[in-house]
């Protein structure tokens, strides 16, 4: 990371100090994610992607072995409901 020094009015830092120490954070974590939501804002920063998550089913299939043998349950599942190509 690098470090850059900038000048800022009296009332800026002790609105920026007051505003640290209510949110428990540095002021320059503060700065720093105010730079970037602006630098997004205008174009020049792309946004942060999200984490990928899957949540569970809160029902499952009934299968044990799904992850192991995916193909035997699809095929299984298609033919119990006589699923033709063309829907999935």
């Amino acid at each position: 990371m690098e470090q850059i020094t900038i000048d800022l009015p009296k009332s800026i830092t002790d609105v920026l100090a007051t505003y640290a120490q209510e949110h428990q954070t540095s002021s320059s974590a503060t700065v720093q994610k105010a730079i970037q939501q602006f630098l997004i804002q205008e174009g020049y920063l792309a946004k942060p992607k999200k984490p990928f998550r899957l949540s569970p089913a809160t029902q499952g299939s009934g299968y044990t072995d799904t992850s192991i043998n995916h193909d035997a349950v699809l095929a299984e599942f298609i033919y119990a409901n006589k699923i033709q190509p063309k829907q999935l």
